[in-house]
């Protein structure tokens, strides 16, 4: 009768190579397939039998900590790189492991997809985020009630080109991370760029990549925990009550070479209207008592609402009336036209559209310079030592927008400042960030009282416009 000796299965298989070196191939005891070959370091055989031996017992020794892992430990590992490597695996699946190795705490990497909007450079997908026409978050928020006005979203598309575009180069979309924007906000600072600038910057990148996480467009919100830059503007200037007579004298009326701007800034200064408010008025808008302040206008998105999207009633004091009617009576279009029903105050060439913002600032400016070479003249003439005035626009911050600064801050020295909130239209502003709900007649008249007295004060009532 025949006998048969049962062999047992080899755990292992040992070779050399050509430096000599014996390499040991486990075999993986679930399976029965050889694992990945492991040097032993010796070139002699009984040597690196008795290595082999010691580690089935202690285990092998792995990286450079030299931690022994059992056999079985490694056979599994071995498993699941060889299936990782012969499977036809997708991206979902290749996140799905990268996600479980993070959640181990093994790894800190951002997991990417390389298909889909993610892969895209992020320059193109900022750009197209802010496009006005093309933009899903900008539709989305027109859809639900929200203003978004076009010259905001040109302005971002300007400073994606302008600096973006260079900063960011052809990264991916997903590819962003926190230091990435922590690293920028280090370089627009270092450009000296103010920090509500900076900001700005931040928030188009911000605002993006908060929408694209939350789309499913990224996996992770590289924004959190980001921080924000402290703003420390510049101070907006605003002229001296003596200055403004100076400016509004009737003597000194042929410094301003463009009655708008004259007008406009008579306006601002005694309603509080801002420069596109007082662009958008209309003939319609002028009142016995009160000025209607429905629109606001930019030569982007034209009529839109106002700032804080509400509409109000402003003071309309008698002289500053009767500059508007003036003003008016000057359109080349008021009767020339009649498919103009409801011309602009502050007109242009063209009969449907107020005039460009530049001819109120450049005007205003203007008036400024022409003012300030009168009294050097006047100087030399007089032969003083230095002018009366001279007024440093420039280092002193003033702008357009001054009037308005100007306008609450003299109605605030005799008025209650939540009396005339809702007439400036102070909706967040935190000057005026506790008003009522509306303001009563009473209210009214008070403040209508206050703007008399400054206007009389500083531009006696016959001798106004």
């Amino acid at each position: 009768m025949l006998e048969f000796k049962l062999q047992k299965h080899r755990d292992y298989y040992l070779h050399s190579r050509k430096n000599g070196i014996f390499y040991v191939e486990f075999v993986n005891p679930e399976s029965g397939k050889k694992m990945t070959a492991r040097s032993t370091g010796e070139t002699d055989i009984q040597k690196a039998k008795l290595k082999i031996e010691i580690w089935k017992a202690n285990g092998i020794p792995i990286g450079k900590t030299r931690k022994q892992r059992h056999i079985n430990e490694i056979a599994e590992m071995d498993y699941i790189l060889k299936f990782i490597q012969k499977s036809e695996l997708n991206a979902t699946d290749a996140l799905k492991i990268v996600e479980k190795l993070k959640n181990k705490g093994l790894i800190d990497v951002m997991a990417v997809n390389n298909t889909g909007r993610g892969a895209v450079p992020f320059i193109q997908f900022l750009t197209e985020f802010w496009d006005y026409e093309k933009s899903d978050y900008i539709r989305d928020r027109l859809s639900h009630g929200y203003r978004f006005s076009k010259s905001y979203s040109r302005g971002c598309q300007s400073r994606i080109k302008s600096t973006l575009s260079n900063y960011f180069g052809d990264k991916k979309t997903n590819c962003i991370t926190k230091e990435d924007l922590k690293e920028l906000s280090k370089f627009l600072y270092n450009k000296g760029l103010a920090t509500s600038t900076i900001n700005q910057f931040l928030l188009i990148c911000k605002i993006s990549l908060k929408w694209a996480y939350n789309e499913g467009i990224i996996n992770e919100n590289p924004c959190l925990g980001l921080t924000k830059f402290s703003i420390k503007n510049k101070k907006r200037g605003i002229l001296s009550d003596k200055e403004i007579s100076i400016l509004f004298s009737e003597k000194n009326k042929k410094i301003w070479k463009d009655k708008r701007a004259y007008v406009a800034s008579l306006v601002s200064a005694f309603t509080g209207a801002r420069q596109g408010e007082c662009l958008a008025l209309r003939r319609s808008d002028i009142g016995i008592d009160k000025l209607n302040i429905l629109y606001s206008y930019s030569s982007i998105d034209g009529l839109k609402c106002p700032k804080n999207g509400e509409t109000r009633e402003v003071i309309l004091i008698e002289g500053v009336r009767k500059a508007l009617l003036d003003l008016l009576n000057d359109n080349p279009f008021l009767e020339a036209d009649p498919l103009v029903e409801d011309p602009f105050i502050f007109y242009s060439t063209m009969p449907n559209k107020p005039c460009e913002k530049n001819v109120i600032i450049n005007g205003f400016k203007n008036a400024l310079d022409n003012i300030n070479n009168f009294y050097v003249e006047e100087a030399k003439r007089k032969k003083l030592e230095k002018p009366e005035i001279q007024i440093d626009y420039k280092n002193r911050n003033i702008c357009f927008h001054s009037w308005r600064h100007w306008f609450c801050s003299a109605i605030d020295r005799v008025v209650e400042s939540k009396k005339v909130a809702k007439i400036s239209g102070h909706l967040t502003e935190s000057v005026f960030k506790h008003y009522a709900d509306h303001v009563n007649e009473n209210d009214f008249l008070e403040v209508r009282k206050a703007t008399e007295t400054i206007f009389n004060n500083i531009i006696p009532l016959k001798k106004a416009v």
